[in-house]
């Protein structure tokens, strides 16, 4: 197909729809103080027209992370972006992938960083996937014991056929993990179809944002010092899609999503959470929206009671 059908195909995106903000939901007592932080892999710079539809937007810093969560239970992860293997995934790609995301040779991996931070692999309890990107699921092979949380949908996208036409994800990093596939069996919540307690202390809870890719899943983190965020993966990349709200340029969306409409109802939730200000809406990619949430220091520290 000739790159002009291409840009006249990806110009086509659909309408946003609006949705006011849906009330905060009640937090239960007696909550752990969480206070995320971020292990950075790679950062590099991006064309920011890519990140949110228009026109000669600039540039953005784009970040490719692992957040950390201190719980009672152990150390919990949201993501886990880069292993040992980074490199030699970019290169067994094709030349495609390999010219747009060859950067990420230079990711480190995501043992290296927990160590720095003082967590070993084998404390990681839990994992959260948001997707199954491979820059949100090629550390899960480093974590030998970690439950992998995963959306039923995304699980079973993961096991098919078609995943095998672009290499976006990577079953391989899914081989061995010990999936626990979610399904959203809980009622509405803030704006949301349905919802799951992660964890039955509502510390955690998951929420469905598919689009992007068939499971998508956000996650709320609710901590007893009345602190709340949204951790939404890539239902948005940048600061200015949650806040406008606005869909990835034309051909990056027609490029790597899942479904356009349904991105759309997505990033339109998420939205209202973020004009209603009942929790912060923590992008994966782009640092200027991890407010409350900073970079790891070394020896992450244990939550404390509220």
């Amino acid at each position: 197909m000739r790159p002009v059908v291409l840009v006249l195909l990806a110009s086509c995106l659909p309408a946003i729809p609006h949705r006011a903000p849906a009330p905060a939901a009640a937090m239960p007592p007696s909550l752990p103080v969480v206070a995320p932080c971020a292990l950075v892999h790679l950062v590099t710079e991006d064309d920011l027209s890519n990140g949110a539809r228009g026109w000669f937007r600039g540039t953005w810093t784009l970040a490719y992370p692992t957040f950390v969560l201190r719980l009672p239970r152990g150390v919990v992860l949201v993501d886990a972006a880069f292993g040992d293997t980074a490199a030699a995934d970019v290169d067994a790609a094709p030349l495609w992938f390999r010219l747009s995301f060859g950067a990420a040779r230079a990711a480190r991996p995501l043992a290296a960083l927990l160590a720095e931070a003082g967590v070993r692999p084998d404390e990681v309890t839990d994992v959260l996937v948001t997707h199954a990107h491979w820059d949100h699921s090629g550390g899960l092979p480093q974590l030998p014991r970690a439950r992998v949380h995963v959306a039923e949908a995304e699980a079973a996208w993961v096991r098919s056929p078609e995943l095998a036409k672009s290499p976006i994800a990577m079953p391989g990093h899914f081989a061995g993990a010990r999936i626990e596939p979610l399904r959203f069996d809980g009622p509405p919540y803030e704006g949301f179809d349905a919802s799951h307690d992660v964890f039955g202390d509502g510390s955690v809870v998951a929420v469905p944002t598919p689009g992007h890719t068939p499971g998508a899943t956000s996650w709320f983190v609710n901590s007893g010092d009345g602190r709340r965020w949204l951790f939404v993966g890539d239902a948005a990349w940048v600061k200015e899609g949650v806040e406008e709200p606005a869909s990835r340029g034309r051909l990056a969306s027609w490029l790597v999503d899942w479904n356009l409409d349904r991105t759309a109802d997505s990033l339109s939730r998420v939205h209202a959470v973020f004009e209603g200000k009942s929790a912060r809406v923590v992008t994966s990619h782009d640092e200027r929206t991890w407010t409350d949430v900073p970079r790891c220091a070394r020896a992450i520290e244990k939550p404390r009671a509220p």
